[in-house]
């Protein structure tokens, strides 16, 4: 599988997972409100669809799929340019991550910035 494949990959995955995440999410939230805080269902479920916004969801989807974007592309770079057997993968690896969270801290900070 080439880079491409991976990345394609990694960047339709990630929004589908953070979906997941995000339903798993709000079936625990309706767990808490009606078994903890005695609302009802019906209370839980109206609020929670008056007070999210599809300009929420869209932008934590895209985050998602930049996201993946950025994972995937560091872990193939550092990936295919690492060497000396598993050491070299393991610091292959290291060096990925770092990178990747560099990237992430350099969009929020231009992102609050503006």
């Amino acid at each position: 599988m080439d880079a491409q494949a991976r990345i394609v990959a990694a960047v339709i995955s990630m929004p589908i997972l953070t979906a997941i995440g995000d339903s798993i999410g709000v079936m625990g939230g309706y767990a808490v409100a009606i078994y903890s805080l005695d609302f009802t269902g019906t209370t839980y479920l109206k609020n929670t669809w008056d007070f999210a916004h599809s300009d929420d969801i869209t932008s934590g989807l895209i985050k998602a799929a930049v996201f993946g974007f950025i994972v995937a592309l560091m872990g193939c770079y550092h990936g295919y340019n690492s060497r000396g057997g598993a050491e070299g993968v393991g610091a292959a690896t290291t060096n990925a991550v770092e990178r990747m969270l560099a990237e992430v801290r350099r969009g929020l900070a231009t992102s609050l910035a503006a």
